[in-house]
């Protein structure tokens, strides 16, 4: 199994749950050699080397590879979906009913896990942030296309940086705010120069996914193939984040003993609305003609399906930031 995760973090526990769920389940007789993080792959190639076969199983972000995951880059797309067990089923159950899906993850040869995000969008800034108004101005960090065009649109500007590359880039004033779910904050150590983190309605904005090469799969006995079947199931249907929150929660406690940590709030409705309706249906277009370049047939009637299947599953299982958050208001 090729992976990016450190061991540490939420996307790890997802990973482990499902690994030792099968083993478990198997008796032993189908079990996944973890190896370090980028080793056997380096993160951009994982996808790939899971396709070639290099790798039995793969874990890592979508983006490197925007072009093999035409539809999970729709997660990218800011205001479509805040709901972390809906946006999880949402993604499995289309791209297993979609026509134009299940021919690009056949042509890709990659059999789909599971894919979760990795946690909603945060903005870390010096000064309170509350409104699109408060964003004018400031030179963000952020990540990917969407939202970078999202920050522009309301007078923010882009600067091109990788996650490990932040923390220097705000200590140098090459950046003055940045936009990470809590790992950044944390992880990245991003709170020791940020005090004000907020959530500012965009949602979700990336997923980790996990796949098996689909000729691994596909050679494994029935009864193997039944228990992954069962394990994928279960995780999809709210064991991802359950594993993922779990750990959120001690990146949520960190954030909160920090001591240059003000406070991590929530922007009112009215004031996601109006960076909504700035940003208006322009994106989501611009979404249908990236995915129908990268291989998505009816990229549109997978938007609108996948969209009905967010409002069908909502509300299910609490997202770990709308529990920060609450934690902080207390």
């Amino acid at each position: 199994m090729a992976t990016m995760t450190e061991p540490a973090v939420p996307n790890a526990a997802v990973m482990n749950w499902f690994v030792d769920e099968v083993e478990a389940r198997s008796d032993g007789r189908l079990t996944f050699d973890v190896t370090p993080p980028n080793s056997l792959c380096p993160a951009n190639e994982i996808a790939v080397c899971t396709q070639d076969g290099r790798a039995d199983v793969g874990v890592a972000i979508p983006d490197y590879t925007p072009q093999i995951f035409p539809t999970i880059t729709v997660v990218s797309v800011p205001f479509v979906a805040a709901d972390s067990q809906a946006l999880v089923q949402s993604l499995y159950e289309i791209n297993h009913e979609h026509e134009g899906a299940r021919e690009v993850w056949a042509a890709n040869d990659l059999k789909m896990i599971a894919h979760w995000s990795g946690g909603r969008l945060t903005l870390g800034s010096p000064e309170p942030i509350e409104s699109i108004d408060d964003l004018q101005g400031l030179r963000w960090r952020m990540s990917g296309p969407y939202l970078q065009r999202a920050m522009e649109q309301v007078g923010g500007s882009n600067v091109a940086l990788t996650a490990p590359e932040t923390y220097e880039a705000v200590e140098r004033g090459v950046v003055d705010a940045v936009g990470f779910a809590l790992d950044g904050a944390v992880d990245y150590q991003l709170m020791e120069l940020l005090p004000y983190w907020t959530d500012a309605g965009t949602g979700h904005y990336n997923t980790f996914g996990m796949w098996f090469n689909q000729d691994t799969y596909d050679g494994l006995p029935d009864d193997l193939r039944k228990i992954v079947d069962e394990v994928t199931a279960e995780l999809n249907g709210g064991e991802a984040v359950r594993a993922f929150s779990e750990v959120a929660e001690t990146q949520c406690e960190a954030l909160m003993e920090h001591p240059n940590v003000e406070t991590l709030d929530a922007w009112s409705d009215e004031a996601v609305q109006q960076w909504d309706d700035a940003v208006g249906d322009k994106l989501l277009e611009r979404w249908i003609t990236d995915a129908e370049a990268n291989g998505l047939s009816d990229a549109r009637g997978y938007l609108d399906a996948y969209m009905e299947k967010l409002e069908t599953h909502g509300d299910q299982i609490p997202d770990p930031l709308d529990l920060c958050v609450e934690r902080f208001s207390q």
